[in-house]
């Protein structure tokens, strides 16, 4: 993440997610904060959270119970993520495989596809 965040509250929320590879909700960042004793607003933390998803310095997803979640991810390249679901660790996927998919649907059905979203569910080496 870029340090340019400009006020102390939006660079301690950007430092929790930097911290871990996984993916956080605001609650569990407002809790972090709180164990640091930073004056962090959870109001602020949703802000801030949309502000960084904004930029591109974060990702977002819905977990199960449909939560926004959000992680440190600003991708180089097109990828998609693999995620534990004992510890929450997310690895990053190459889309080579989804590329030739979405050339076979333009070639063969002519089908142009606009996006896709594809995650990764399972256990990590460390938590198998």
């Amino acid at each position: 993440m870029r340090a340019d965040y400009v006020t102390r509250p939006r660079e301690a929320v950007a430092e929790v997610l930097r911290a871990e590879r996984r993916f956080f909700s605001a609650n569990e960042i407002h809790r972090a904060l709180s164990r640091r004793d930073a004056k962090v607003s959870l109001s602020t933390v949703y802000r801030t959270l949309e502000y960084l998803y904004a930029k591109g310095d974060a990702t977002v997803r819905r977990d199960d119970s449909g939560e926004s979640t959000y992680m440190h991810c600003v991708p180089e390249h097109h990828h998609h993520h693999a995620i534990c679901q004992r510890c929450g660790r997310v690895e990053d996927v190459d889309c080579d495989a989804i590329e030739r998919f979405a050339e076979s649907l333009r070639s063969i059905h002519g089908f142009e596809l606009d996006g896709h979203r594809m995650e990764f569910l399972g256990r990590c080496r460390a938590c198998r």
